[in-house]
């Protein structure tokens, strides 16, 4: 971490990675916001704890209610942020929810309750910071992404449909709002245990469901196998990736960043390093078609 304390809000603060990552940052000196829904209630213990935990290190920890899919909660945790700390340095977008099953079982509340969490949610919390980032010409947007968001796998299509927008809103930002010195990057974790992982919402159509139940249970059987193994993988690893991207000097910091087992990082990293190649050139020529544009019509 910089010498200068950071301010770092994370979303979905309460547990699973995002937990690890609000301890990890505030262990390394960030002034750390633990955004969760009602921590005074549903919330709790899990604000208690992290509460304790500031107390007995003196960590410079705060919780800061803060629901995503809500505007006005989003906005009044943004200004009590910068009432307290002054500034916002990091936003690190980690609240989301899955639903698991193929894609025709779910109702089309579902469907919006997932894009709403995990897209909406971002964006919402991205458009309350932003103005605050670019006033101090400086900034991180980090997103919490998925292999899943890179390459699309049965029975987990819904999910990872929200993380492949968060891809596209990522590389989108981080064009618009690098000329205001604000970052914005990726993260692709694989399958870990975490809290999000034990809650998945099952689709509610259980009729639709019956023909696809013996090829879903089979599929979903192999692909977390790792996480059911005797040396599952250790969600530490992400909240140790987040913390590294954190320390790297803006600007340098690197799109995407694919954490997960070696069974399961090749294929989304060779993805990457080909579409980062593609998009680089097909930009630059159309920087040159722009340029040769203005030439002609001076």
């Amino acid at each position: 971490m910089s010498t200068t304390r950071q301010t770092v809000l994370v979303t979905g603060g309460n547990s699973g990675f995002g937990r690890l990552i609000v301890v990890t940052l505030a262990r390394q000196g960030a002034h750390v916001f633990a955004g969760m829904r009602d921590p005074d209630g549903k919330n709790a213990q899990a604000a208690a704890e992290l509460h304790a935990l500031a107390e007995q290190e003196h960590l410079v920890l705060d919780i800061v209610s803060l629901d995503v899919t809500d505007d006005t909660s989003v906005q009044q945790a943004i200004e009590s942020l910068i009432q307290k700390s002054g500034r916002l340095d990091v936003v690190v977008n980690n609240a989301g929810v899955s639903y698991i099953g193929p894609l025709e079982t779910f109702s089309i509340a579902q469907v919006q309750q997932q894009f709403e969490t995990n897209v909406f949610g971002a964006w919402r919390v991205n458009h309350a910071a932003l103005p605050h980032m670019r006033a101090q010409k400086s900034g991180l947007l980090l997103h919490m992404g998925s292999v899943v968001g890179r390459i699309a796998f049965p029975f987990v299509g819904l999910y990872g449909a929200t993380k492949f927008a968060l891809e596209g809103l990522t590389e989108s930002y981080r064009d618009e709002l690098a000329p205001f010195g604000i970052d914005a990057v990726i993260v692709e974790p694989g399958t870990y245990p975490t809290t999000i992982a034990r809650n998945r919402v099952p689709s509610e159509d259980s009729e639709r469901l019956a023909p696809y139940a013996q090829a879903m249970g089979a599929f979903l059987a192999a692909f977390f196998a790792e996480n059911r193994s005797a040396t599952p993988p250790d969600p530490q690893e992400v909240a140790d990736a987040v913390s590294q991207l954190i320390a790297q000097p803006a600007g340098t910091r690197p799109l995407r960043t694919v954490v997960a087992t070696a069974s399961q990082r090749s294929y989304p990293q060779e993805i990457n390093v080909t579409a980062e190649r593609a998009t680089r050139e097909y930009l630059a020529s159309l920087r040159a078609l722009l340029l040769v544009a203005l030439a002609e019509n001076e």
